[in-house]
């Protein structure tokens, strides 16, 4: 029997023709694979070096090329793209609705905000040296302010209050002798849009009535040189802030709690009445200059205590409606101090206009503080002496009510944006006369020390 000679299975022979085992072809197999990557990373390798060097130029022209057409339409000038950005901590008013940060990105928010406003503050003592010098001519000329050496007057000094991360100055003024003086009662004193406390301490001329009747004086910064006035859109606690004053200073120095007043001009006029409702708890009486209220603090006004409170209107107030009740020359010859200070955004020197932007006119806010305090509808009229003839105002007094529901209105014809008996913060082509026949910060304290809560 003829037998076949077994044949290997062919799959590779080596150079001599001879079949190669099963363990050579695999290895065979293995180092060819081998050597095919090394090539392909070899390629891939080179293929990276040319597009790293071909991708920027490609970049760089086309970068070229459109600031080349952006300086065109520009008239030649290159302008600048601003970064994008998702940082809605920027701004209070760019937080999508609803969004409730992070403790950290409301500490870094705060962080944020409290180096933007020192930053304001460092740029308004440079660009403002000299309003303040003015100022202060004025008040050393009439002994408001007083040498190191003058130990019958106070002191002076500035000081902060942390709130929601926020470190919010004021000036305190003590009067002389405070070491020595016992539960002294606590003056707020608030300044209007564009200024601050400082310039409100020179404008109203407040220290030298502290330091002849002993009582302290708080000048309050608001943030952005404003106070929330009623419409609740500025995303500050200036409530808050206020509180946390009134805590700081009654912790540091003897304050008679019982006895503390608010009182401004302007917007910080508005700002003492939104004080006198929401915190009438921790105020005893209040004054406003150079301001009615905003229809939106009126609805919002819940307290039923009732709030004793001066008013000092000038009917040659462009920021003053006074509705029919006005002389022919109010709300209407300064209009470019409505402008200075914003109040155009907010209707005002007409007094339809007013109420349509949520002003309410002088008759309307006198109803709503005397039926707020319960008072008759019949006020007590007198006229005041003309102390000072050639200031082109005249004084009228009227209160309603008595002891602790006084509403009270001094009606100063030919007055204008200004704090009667004060100093002047602008020109009188903006401001207005400011009237001599009264100081209003003489009124404001013989009407503030017989009120108590």
């Amino acid at each position: 029997m003829l037998t076949r000679a077994p044949s290997c299975l062919v799959i590779e022979k080596n150079r001599t023709g001879e079949c190669l085992t099963g363990v050579e072809h695999r290895s065979r197999v293995h180092q060819s694979c081998r050597v095919s990557v090394r090539n392909n990373m070899k390629a891939a390798t080179i293929l990276t070096l040319l597009l790293a060097a071909v991708l920027p130029l490609n970049l760089l022209s086309q970068s070229s090329s459109l600031a080349q057409n952006s300086s065109q339409q520009s008239g030649g000038q290159s302008q600048a793209r601003p970064f994008p950005t998702t940082n809605y901590y920027r701004s209070p008013y760019a937080r999508p609705t609803g969004y409730r940060p992070g403790e950290y990105a409301a500490r870094a928010y705060a962080r944020q905000m409290e180096r933007e406003e020192q930053q304001k503050q460092a740029q308004k003592q440079q660009s403002q040296p000299q309003q303040y010098s003015q100022l202060k001519q004025y008040a050393q000329a009439s002994g408001a302010l007083a040498s190191d050496k003058d130990k019958n007057k106070g002191y002076t000094y500035a000081d902060k209050v942390n709130i929601d991360g926020m470190n919010r100055t004021f000036q305190c003024h003590l009067p002389a002798g405070y070491k020595n003086l016992k539960n002294m009662p606590l003056v707020l004193v608030f300044h209007g849009l564009q200024l601050d406390g400082l310039t409100m301490m020179y404008l109203s001329n407040f220290n030298p009535v502290s330091d002849r009747n002993g009582f302290v004086v708080i000048y309050g910064d608001g943030i952005g040189k404003a106070w929330d006035d009623g419409r609740g859109a500025r995303g500050y606690d200036d409530v808050g802030y206020v509180s946390k004053v009134i805590e700081k200073i009654s912790n540091t120095v003897s304050i008679d709690r019982r006895r503390v007043y608010a009182c401004g001009i302007s917007n910080g006029g508005y700002f003492s009445q939104l004080l006198a409702c929401a915190i009438p708890d921790k105020l005893a009486a209040i004054g406003v200059v150079g301001s009615t209220m905003l229809q939106q603090a009126a609805n919002r006004c819940h307290s039923n205590r009732s709030m004793p409170i001066m008013f000092f209107l000038g009917t040659g107030d462009p920021l003053v409606a006074w509705g029919s009740a006005g002389s022919g020359t109010a709300n209407g010859e300064l209009n470019d101090l409505v402008e200075l200070v914003g109040a155009n955004k907010i209707g005002g020197v007409d007094s339809a206009m007013a109420r349509f932007g949520g002003i309410i006119p002088v008759p309307e806010l006198i109803d709503f503080w005397t039926a707020h305090n319960h008072c008759s509808s019949n006020p007590y009229t007198t006229m005041e002496p003309d102390r000072d003839p050639k200031d082109g105002t005249r004084v009228q007094r009227q209160t309603w009510g008595s002891s602790g529901s006084e509403v009270v209105l001094y009606r100063i014809e030919g007055g204008g944006h200004t704090w009667p008996g004060g100093f002047p913060y602008a020109g009188r082509e903006f401001a207005g006369r400011i009237s001599q026949d009264i100081n209003a910060s003489e009124l404001l304290w013989q009407f503030f020390k017989t009120k108590s809560r």
